[in-house]
């Protein structure tokens, strides 16, 4: 496939929000019927698949602004280390994990994890789990 069209096809999906409003949906069908044409009809599965997997990236660049991770946290926020867990899971300082953490508004927006941090987080968690089971297990 086309370098070209490659790139376009992936530059589309920055411009879904246009489907918010009617308006923008006919913006959106315009650009996508533009596009479409320019793609020989043997190549049209490969745009699809291009298609899916930039939705797939862009899915997991979104900020979860709806996963509140400090209530989910409760007291473990003051119990563990998160110096340790920024460091070690994430390669950040504190700060930028106590933002996301606690939805700090930075710059105008707040904080928040992506699909693939939390992933990170929920590791994090699970490793300190075991680590503490073994330290449980290991004390007589």
């Amino acid at each position: 496939m086309d370098k070209q069209i490659e790139d376009k096809i992936r530059g589309l999906v920055s411009k879904f929000y246009l489907l918010r409003t009617k308006e923008g949906s006919e913006e959106f069908d315009k650009i996508w019927q533009e596009l479409n044409a320019e793609i020989p009809l043997e190549e049209r599965r490969e745009a699809g698949r291009i298609l899916r997997e930039a939705m797939q990236e862009a899915r997991e660049r979104r900020k979860r602004t709806d996963v509140d991770v400090r209530t989910g946290m409760g007291d473990l926020c003051d119990v563990l280390s998160l110096s340790y867990i920024a460091q070690h899971y994430f390669q950040k300082d504190r700060s930028w994990l106590a933002q996301r953490i606690n939805g700090n508004i930075v710059n105008g927006k707040p904080c928040a994890f992506t699909e693939s941090e939390l992933e990170i987080l929920k590791f994090a968690l699970n490793d300190i789990k075991s680590k503490l089971s073994e330290t449980i297990l290991n004390i007589k």
